[in-house]
């Protein structure tokens, strides 16, 4: 919002400067992003946050600044000269929804002149970044910047039996909105209407039909308040957001529409002349009122660390515009300005805005940390972490919301937060290569990244399961520059995120782990397997496929890993155990086998542990070779097995027997071949 600094000191004296200010405020939580220059005078551009809609107006701004300051705020003053005949007989109010409009106010002005507004109006619009359209509008949209509360006047001799019905749209009902688009509309959404047709969608903007001109003569002013939540999904649904609707999807004051409407219509009778009738017409079917809410002095000095005193707490929220009453403890009344604050520590943080955060003395924590091992979870996540980290890999944190399904399960948000975040995430491999992608554009080619988060997985059509999902993705180099080696040939590969998931998996304690080669939505066909143990898929690894690193614009070659956390956990023996070194000699035997290309490595490897039994200590892949004189489609494996028994020195006739086994069992299996 665009807040011009003197039409803040309309409101609130200060004499400290313009930076000063914006530099308090910005500690107070409303964040001044700039101090523009607009025709010579000073405006602050600032970010509001979603829960302090009572910032989206100059008043509330200045009320912020009169507590930071302890300066007392200034009211609005202005006088309403009222005609003699009755606004009750000029318009009727009919409100069938009253869950969506808890209070709609009307006043009639008659013999209006519209006209330009004065030049003061139109440069304060200016500097709030408003364009001038006519003396009307411009009083509607000055009281709006000025109180947060958004109106409207429509052409009173438009309305149809001058009589306002406050409904839900008709299916199929079409309104030509103000910016000249026809829009659809649906029983979801509330309308101002009248007798015949709709002449607004409630809360976000009017109808073509209604709308004030330079002839109009007779004006019929709105101020209302709406449930925030239609007016969302509505300005969503028909893909129109206006000053108004960013207001009331967030909270408007519903009892400040008399004040509003009684400043348009004072502005409107000064700039244009005209009668204003006698009255407002209040319709309040559903009325909200403030709520109270204790606050102790000892509570609020343990949470912000320093001592606070109940006549401190007191004046604190005396200057923010609430009542207190401390005749049995400390009971605040919240005005309906804030629905921000319902609970205690909603308060509590109201008192430490206003004696300034950097006013909080430094003081070291107290308490002890539980280094991530309050649960069994925890300590297995803490764990899987450091692993990966001692491995190279850092660890990042990604959002559970993405913009893109990655599957067809993937769970649809209803209502996202952003049209680019629109799904649940069903995998974590997504997040980690728009990581990539974000630091590659940055300049940084060697990438090794890691996460430990949550994933949603839907059952049906309305259950979920939300389960704990470790993933990893890395590219370029692990090695960095070196000028003595061909930087190429330290580039990471397939087999080098393998070894990062073995390793990973042999410290935890998961064995009996096999790699098959398999085809997987998102992964290069030739390049990435399944992981398994004990028969049950744990997880996946390979290489990202030219597709998804395309849409992604990762800088290379990319390999990632996801695995189940929960299967990992499971099959996992987190107790570590003393095994004594073998007093006994080791035996070491070289096997070189011939077997088919198609024939993969995990299977040969299989069968050799099988066959080499309970005396196995290490088996080691030492080489392979293709070419002469091997045929077309062959490779030659070249092992190295250990052997060791922890109770005896081993003889050479069982070893001998234990070879003949994998012999006998690679050659049935498989049909290989032996080299000398």
């Amino acid at each position: 919002m665009l807040v011009p600094v003197e039409w803040l000191r309309e409101f609130v004296d200060f004499d400290i400067t313009v930076d000063d200010l914006a530099d308090r405020l910005t500690m107070a939580g409303l964040e001044v992003e700039e101090i523009l220059d607009v025709d010579g005078e000073k405006v602050f551009s600032t970010y509001v946050t979603p829960n302090r809609s009572d910032l989206l107006s100059v008043v509330g701004v200045a009320r912020d600044i009169s507590a930071l300051l302890d300066s007392q705020l200034k009211p609005l003053k202005f006088e309403v000269n009222e005609g003699d005949q009755q606004a009750s007989d000029l318009v009727k109010i009919d409100i069938e929804s009253p869950t969506n409009c808890p209070r709609y106010s009307s006043r009639v002005i008659t013999d209006v002149k519209v006209v330009d507004s004065p030049d003061w109006m139109q440069k304060r619009l200016i500097a709030a970044g408003m364009r001038p359209i006519n003396n009307v509008v411009d009083s509607t949209n000055y009281v709006l910047l000025e109180l947060g509360q958004p109106l409207h006047a429509f052409d009173y001799d438009l309305v149809a039996d001058h009589n306002i019905i406050v409904r839900q749209a008709k299916t199929g009902e079409k309104i030509m909105t103000l910016d000249g688009e026809e829009r659809e509309l649906n029983p979801e959404m509330l309308v101002i209407a009248d007798t015949k047709h709709a002449l607004a969608i409630a809360g976000i903007m009017g109808g073509f039909d209604s709308e004030v001109t330079w002839g109009t003569k007779n004006i019929l002013l709105e101020s209302a308040h709406f449930n925030r939540l239609p007016i969302r999904r509505t300005a969503r649904a028909v893909a129109l957001s206006t000053e108004a609707s960013h207001r009331y999807e967030r909270w408007v004051d519903p009892n400040i529409t008399i004040l509003a409407i009684d400043r348009v219509a004072q502005l409107i009778q000064a700039t244009g002349g005209g009668t204003i009738a006698r009255g407002i017409v209040d319709v309040y079917p559903t009325r909200i009122d403030p709520v109270t809410v204790p606050i102790r002095a000892d509570r609020t000095s343990a949470i912000l660390g320093f001592d606070v005193s109940a006549d401190q707490i007191s004046d604190y929220m005396t200057r923010l515009g609430m009542k207190v009453d401390s005749s049995d403890g400390i009971q605040v009344t919240v005005p309906t300005f804030r629905p921000d604050i319902t609970l205690e520590e909603d308060l509590i943080e109201e008192v430490g805005r206003i004696y300034g955060y950097e006013n909080v003395p430094e003081t070291l924590p107290l308490g002890r940390t539980s280094m991530g091992k309050d649960s069994e979870i925890d300590a297995f996540s803490y764990k899987v972490s450091n692993i990966l980290i001692a491995t190279g890999l850092q660890e990042v944190v990604t959002s559970t919301m993405v913009p893109f399904a990655v599957g067809p399960t993937q769970v649809v948000i209803r209502n996202p937060l952003t049209d680019d975040l629109g799904y649940l995430r069903s995998q974590l491999i997504p997040g980690l290569l728009s990581v990539i992608s974000y630091n590659a554009g940055r300049g940084t080619k060697d990438i090794s990244i890691f996460e430990v988060g949550r994933i949603e997985e839907p059952e049906d059509d309305i259950t979920l399961t939300e389960r704990l999902s470790v993933a990893g993705a890395i590219t370029g180099s692990m090695w960095g520059q070196t000028w003595n080696v061909d930087k190429s040939s330290l580039e990471v590969d397939f087999f080098f995120a393998k070894g990062i998931v073995e390793n990973l998996l042999d410290r935890v304690g998961v064995s009996d782990v096999l790699y098959t080669a398999a085809e997987i939505e998102g992964f290069h066909p030739t390049r990435t397997a399944v992981i398994q143990t004990g028969g049950v898929r744990i997880g996946v690894i390979g290489e990202v496929s030219a597709e998804q690193a395309s849409s992604f614009d990762l800088p290379g070659r990319t390999y990632a890993f996801e695995l189940n956390f929960n299967e990992l956990m499971e099959r996992s023996d987190m107790m570590v155990e003393y095994k004594p070194l073998s007093r006994y000699p080791s035996v070491t035997r070289d096997l070189a086998v011939v077997v088919s290309s198609e024939v993969p490595y995990s299977r040969v490897k299989e069968l050799i542990m099988n066959g080499a039994g309970d005396l196995l200590e290490s088996l080691n892949l030492f080489d392979v070779y293709t070419g002469q004189p091997l045929l077309a489609g062959q490779r030659s494996l070249a092992f190295s097995i250990v052997f060791r028994s922890p109770e005896r020195t081993l003889r050479d006739e069982e070893i001998d027997e234990r070879l003949r086994a994998i012999r006998g069992l690679l050659s049935s299996e498989t049909g290989i071949s032996f080299r000398d």
